[in-house]
Parts: C-alpha cells; structure tokens; sequence
C-alpha cells in the first residue's frame, strides 16, 4: 500500500487551518506508519489549540491529556478533532467510549472536568 485515506473533521477556530470558519472536513492520503502527530503537522494545528479528539467515534485525546500521539492511523480512520473554544459538550462525557491508554491517563490524573486550565 503506498498511501493510506484519512478523513478528518476539525471543528471550532481549528478549521481555519483548512480555510474554513466553523467547520471544515478533509480528506487526507498519508504514507502508512503515520501517527496523529504527523497529521497534525501536516494539517497544521498544534497540540495546544487541541481540545478533544476521537479516531472513529472513540475518545483518545482532551486538553491536558494527550496520549497515542505515535499510534499509527489505519487506512480509513476518521478524525473528530474539536478547538479549545469549541469543545465536545461536557453533558455528554459520562459514560463515552475511549481508549485503554486514555482510560488510564484518567485514573493516574483524575476524572473529566468542564474546564481546563494551562499552566502559567
């Protein structure tokens, strides 16, 4: 295979990478062995400006927490990836599908919260 199909979706201030205001989708060709940092340097977002993201429907990464950045993306994958400013609704949280690492990430830094904040 000489390039795997990824479908991203950015929400909020992130689809100005993809010269769109609110939302933009994209449909990307990557080499294979790609990890979702490479996508987002190839997208142009960095991680800061990230604040929640699944890979097919399943929660792997929110704001402080960012795990499998390396793991690498699957020919089909499609990427939700919300702004800080523009974040899944919390009401929603309970309960989600996420990953095993993220999971983990949790019981080691405590539960979801409505908000986050950066370190000064």
């Amino acid at each position: 295979m000489t390039s795997i199909k990824v479908n991203v979706a950015l929400y909020g201030s992130l689809a100005q990478a993809a010269g769109r205001k609110h939302l933009a989708t994209l449909d990307l060709d990557l080499e294979p062995g790609l990890g979702k940092d490479d996508l987002l340097a190839e997208v142009g977002i960095v991680e800061e400006d990230i604040g929640f993201m699944f890979i097919n429907s399943v929660l792997c990464g929110m704001p402080g927490v960012s795990v499998e950045f390396d793991r690498p993306l699957q020919d089909g994958d499609h990427l939700g990836i919300f702004s800080t400013t523009h974040m899944w609704p919390y009401q929603y949280r309970d309960g989600i599908n996420m990953t095993e690492n993220l999971k983990q990430a949790l019981r080691e830094q405590g539960a979801m919260h409505h908000s986050y904040r950066t370190k000064d």
